[in-house]
């Protein structure tokens, strides 16, 4: 059993990745359970609650706990309103933004505004009270209001606090629905430069200097409007020290081995990664993860590279003879991904004129067991790499028309 906040971008990830779990493991099953925060999420593995959590790498940990993965990078994002020229706002609206304060250009223009931040106790409200620290801003000075994050958008969008701090990832809900809802209120906003992150991470080595390239939210008018750089937190996978070796193990192998198929349920799960390779070293790496992280010695072509060295280069002469023979055999790969295709649009209409639940649960797993078809084929190379991201397209939409259906009838 795993702890994950509900709605979340872990909460997504974890979700996606236990059903990918069911489809490929006989042994391990990941339950998802709706948790708080990371301490809390801690806590509960501590009681033995729960088995494993999603925590930041700022969060306060026992040596019990024990990493597995690190999954993205949560970003500081300090967000306020574009400065615009413009006639002056009716009476009410300018009251409001009046009491809001004026819009921060710089950390250091925080004081006397009204900032709504994560709740306290959580990690997100730790990162931002260590902003503050580093920037010497006089934290009497501050208005700050704790709120969660729905909270934080209605009383941005309304005028009532001049910027939100949030820590996510670029493709978290809540900040993908934020934006979007500004966009439709034709509120323009703008990113509070945190732009000491390499300072910052001297005196707190579990952060991240990390690039938000310009457009990463809107294009049309780039949001951001160049690229900026703030501090970041990883959000890592940990599970208790006691949990079966075996079955960590497993788990870590069903994710890195089938990473194709997480690609297609949600991108976010290409920056998974052994935690070691970040440089996270506050806490130990499970037994079991350990296990896969380490499961590769060195190569015979590693350590015989010169000899084999001629054996590459009779390769690519075989390579050359052999790319004509690929040619031929592409035209029948896209055929292959044609069929595929084809056998998609005939479940989409089957989910259509069902209204049977029992009917509907036979078509997801008929499009799971397709999904699984079409991954070998292209390990086996019966279907081209753009075969198989038009059938990734194709594949998502099938998903969302039968998860629509499902509730539907449900």
């Amino acid at each position: 059993m795993l702890a994950v906040a509900r709605g979340s971008d872990a909460f997504v990830l974890m979700s996606e990745i236990s059903e990918v779990v069911a489809r490929h493991s006989d042994t391990v099953r990941l339950v998802v359970e709706e948790g708080s925060t990371s301490s809390n999420s801690i806590s509960a593995i501590n009681r033995r609650r729960v088995d494993m959590a999603t925590i930041e790498s700022n969060t306060p940990a026992y040596s019990d706990i024990k990493l597995v993965a690190s999954l993205f990078a949560d970003y500081f994002l300090l967000i306020t309103r574009k400065v615009v020229e413009q006639p002056k706002l009716p009476f009410g609206q300018q009251a409001m933004l009046d009491a809001a304060g004026v819009q921060p250009r710089e950390v250091t223009d925080l004081p006397e505004m009204r900032i709504a931040i994560p709740p306290s106790g959580s990690a997100a409200n730790r990162a931002f009270w260590s902003v503050v620290d580093h920037y010497k801003v006089p934290p009497e000075a501050l208005r700050t209001v704790a709120v969660d994050t729905e909270r934080a958008e209605v009383e941005f969008l309304a005028g009532r606090v001049a910027a939100i701090f949030v820590v996510s990832s670029l493709r978290d809900p809540f900040l993908l629905s934020f934006i979007g809802e500004a966009g439709l209120r034709n509120v323009a906003l703008t990113f509070v430069p945190i732009d000491q992150a390499d300072a910052m991470k001297l005196k707190r080595p579990y952060l991240n200097a990390e690039t938000v390239v310009k457009g990463a939210f809107d294009g049309a008018l780039p949001l951001p409007a160049e690229n900026i750089v703030v501090p970041s937190l990883n959000r890592l996978l940990v599970a208790g020290d006691w949990v079966e070796e075996e079955a960590i193990r497993e788990l870590v192998d069903v994710i890195f081995s089938n990473r194709l198929d997480l690609l297609i349920r949600m991108p976010l799960s290409s920056s998974i990664s052994n935690p070691q390779d970040a440089g996270l070293v506050s806490l130990g790496l499970h037994e079991g993860a350990a296990r896969f992280y380490n499961r590769a010695q060195p190569s015979f072509l590693q350590e015989n590279a010169e000899p084999m060295a001629l054996v590459v280069t009779i390769s690519a002469l075989r390579f050359s003879a052999a790319l004509g023979l690929r040619r031929s055999l592409a035209g029948r790969a896209k055929n292959r991904a044609d069929t595929y295709n084809d056998q998609l649009l005939d479940i989409a209409r089957r989910a259509r004129v069902t209204d049977d639940p029992t009917d509907l649960q036979a078509l997801s797993d008929e499009l799971a067991e397709v999904l699984e078809t079409v991954v070998h084929a292209l390990d086996t190379d019966q279907v081209t790499e753009e075969g198989f991201q038009t059938f990734g397209l194709l594949w998502g939409s099938v998903r969302d028309t039968l998860r629509d259906r499902q509730r539907e009838v449900a």
